[in-house]
């Protein structure tokens, strides 16, 4: 190795020293002139053949040093943190390294956050999931959605009829935003349901107590919701005429209904149905028993994830969520614009997904720390050997893997991707998962419970047969003394008579 890293730790932080020996310096340095004479042009010289005064003579040596420094930085720091076993948090901050010197070794040293190690309250893990099968209000809810969609809404035919809450409404209107038009600020024969948020409570509050016919004025200031906030602070002006009120008028289930829906009855319909829930259920089993098992263990965490540690991941997050966009040739702040998103509370839900996240991945940790499921070198190497195995067509070996895992710093990294995986694939061994009309469906732990149970009573049994069987046999030893004592006495009383 070309460097030496040591370490000193306290609860949350580490301060991590690394020394680069002076060849490895030179060799760096070296490279960066000849990266340059390749990269500039230099009068009288082929590209590449400029000698290294040359080179200095433009550039300068302080240029060249701080190239080869931040190289020397980049390549050796995530080597020594894997090295070290560091499991860093959060941003590093450098702050002002030394200066590079020629024929000398380097040495920087830089403190960084570490991952809490948090524990379990206990490792008893218990869910309740749904049944596979579809249920009567599942099949219900899905007829009843598909009455809503073949809804018809005609007008009511009393005209004195007043608007209440939850009314349906249709109406036309002309707007104005302090006095101005805007695209959209006209609507005609508009169905609208009054309480579900979609205007503001005023523009509602201005509707009540309207008949059919009516013509209106509502005004109001437009709050900054995060949401068209180019209308906040401004006023809103409505012309508004009530066209109708309307009732919603859902079709009877019967088969006519059916027909409307593509079926020939409603049996053949709730078939359908029931056959669709059970498949949707079926592809998403699996990871509703994950998600349940998680939650239900980061609920057993003692301690809470460090605002710090939020933060990291929510930046990790977004960043994925950012290079997502790129492939679609779209930047977030473009996103959030076509969206009508604010970008202010889209990162606070990000940080309430990542404090999720990264609670179970610490419970994760803690429960592969507590059953010993924390991959040593022997793990670790058998799974790039059975890598390598996989993947036929490159004909890798497992050492190069490795290698090559060890040259990017990441088997700290990788030996806690695969301790989460170990401690889920034990959790979904060993946890009590059950439906809610009792079935369980992981059995392995009442299993092991029963066999026990089992061998125990029969070691029971068996005690008792063999105690038994001692009794018989201590009888029948009685039984024996007690014939010949009778024998003896019989031969006695026969001797005294002669």
């Amino acid at each position: 190795m070309s460097f030496k890293s040591s370490v000193e730790r306290t609860a949350d932080k580490a301060k991590l020293n690394v020394v680069i020996e002076a060849r490895k310096v030179d060799e760096v340095i070296a490279k960066e002139f000849r990266e340059l004479s390749k990269q500039l042009r230099f009068p009288g010289f082929r590209p590449g053949k400029a000698p290294r005064s040359v080179v200095e003579g433009q550039v300068g040596m302080d240029y060249v040093l701080a190239q080869a420094l931040e190289e020397l930085v980049n390549e050796t720091y995530p080597l020594a943190i894997d090295r070290e076993g560091l499991r860093t948090i959060g941003k590093v901050d450098f702050k002002e390294p030394p200066a590079l010197v020629e024929r000398e070794d380097y040495s920087y040293t830089v403190e960084v956050g570490l991952r809490p190690e948090l524990t379990l309250d206990s490792t008893d893990v218990s869910i309740m999931m749904d049944s596979k099968e579809a249920t009567e209000e599942e099949i219900r809810a899905q007829i009843e959605g598909t009455q809503e969609r073949f809804a018809t809404y005609p007008a009511l035919k009393d005209k004195k009829v007043l608007i209440g809450p939850d009314h349906f409404v249709t109406f036309s209107f002309k707007s104005t935003i302090d006095g101005e038009d805007y695209e959209g600020s006209s609507v005609d024969k508009h169905l609208y349901q009054l309480g579900q948020g979609m205007m503001p409570e005023e523009f509602d509050n201005g509707l009540l107590g309207a008949k059919a016919g009516d013509k209106l004025k509502i005004e109001f200031v437009v709050e900054d919701t995060g949401q068209n906030s180019d209308f906040a602070g401004k006023t809103m002006s409505f012309k508004l005429k009530v066209d109708e009120i309307n009732e919603r008028v859902v079709p009877d289930i019967d088969d006519d209904f059916a027909k409307q829906t593509g079926f020939d009855t409603v049996e053949e319909m709730r078939k359908e149905i029931k056959a669709y829930i059970e498949s949707q259920k079926e592809q998403s089993w699996d990871r509703v028993i994950n998600d349940k098992l998680l939650e239900a263990l980061s609920e057993q965490l003692e301690g809470e994830p460090t605002q710090e540690l939020i933060e990291a991941r929510a930046d990790e997050m977004l960043a994925e969520f950012s290079r997502m966009l790129e492939q679609q040739n779209m930047s977030l702040d473009t996103y959030f614009e076509a969206s009508n998103i604010d970008p202010e509370q889209y990162r606070i839900d990000m940080e309430t997904q990542a404090a999720i996240t990264v609670s179970n991945d610490l419970a994760l940790e803690a429960l592969a720390r507590e059953k010993g499921l924390v991959p040593d070198d022997k793990a670790l190497d058998k799974e790039f050997e059975e890598a390598a195995a996989a993947d036929e067509d490159s004909k890798i070996t497992a050492k190069a893997l490795r290698e090559g895992w060890e040259k990017r710093g990441m088997l700290t990294s990788l030996r806690d991707d695969l301790s989460r995986r170990n401690a889920l694939l034990w959790l979904r061994d060993n946890a009590t998962i059950k439906t809610k009309d009792g079935v369980l469906l992981n059995a392995i732990k009442e299993a092991v419970e029963e066999i026990g149970a089992a061998e125990a009573r029969a070691a029971e049994e068996a005690a008792e047969g063999k105690e038994k069987k001692a009794d018989e046999k201590a009888d029948a030893e009685a039984g024996k003394k007690e014939d010949a004592k009778d024998k003896a006495d019989t031969k006695e009383e026969g001797s005294d008579d002669k």
